[in-house]
């Protein structure tokens, strides 16, 4: 399995909606699913080299690999989509999508908060290759985004390590902080990028 690169993240250090301690913690913990998913892939090389006798002990292994690794993902999406407030908003062809794909750019900003509200790990805003729209995805798990040949353009990190140090259990004025400091300049580049 070939390693990770861990980029910087200057951007998110910039993030005034979490503490430095936050932002402290949290990349902390990414470094840590970097380790984890180093330490992963060799034991599935080892594993591969056993031969098919092995398929039994590479089942759940598979399972805990594709946890890093969407961890790791994940993180490095989060963290690049985040930055200082600067009152921004979508433009160019993101603005269009998202007027095409949610009516206006307040009914998309209503629908993710009310995604992420939901979301117990993961919340993402994703352009379909296929329908060629936007959409809102949540899921409880680092693993995966739920659907098939959707490129995540954008991702909210919903687990308590993302929010709690600052805000408690109230999860909607860290979503709220967060959507505030959302880099749509950088958003807009992964959507052009996944289109050509």
């Amino acid at each position: 399995m070939p390693d990770v690169q861990s980029p910087t993240f200057e951007s998110f250090e910039q993030c005034d909606a979490i503490s430095p301690t936050t932002r402290t913690n949290h990349l902390a913990l990414y470094h840590g699913y970097v380790k984890k998913y180093g330490e992963l892939s060799a034991q599935m090389a080892a594993l591969q080299a056993r031969g098919p006798s092995a398929i039994a002990d590479i089942s759940s292994l598979k399972g805990d690999i594709t946890f890093a690794l969407g961890a790791i993902k994940n993180h490095q999406l989060y963290f690049d989509s985040l930055g200082a407030e600067e009152g921004q908003e979508p433009s160019g062809v993101l603005k269009d999508l998202i007027v095409k794909s949610f009516h206006s750019v307040p009914q998309y900003l209503v629908d993710l908060k009310q995604t992420a509200l939901q979301g117990r790990g993961w919340a993402w805003t994703a352009y379909d290759l296929d329908q060629r729209r936007l959409f809102n995805f949540e899921a409880g798990a680092s693993n995966g985004l739920p659907v098939w040949n959707a490129v995540p353009l954008m991702a909210l990190d919903l687990y308590g390590h993302a929010y709690f140090y600052d805000y408690g259990n109230n999860k909607a004025p860290y979503i709220e902080a967060i959507m505030r400091g959302l880099r749509w300049g950088r958003i807009l580049e992964r959507l052009e990028a996944v289109r050509k």
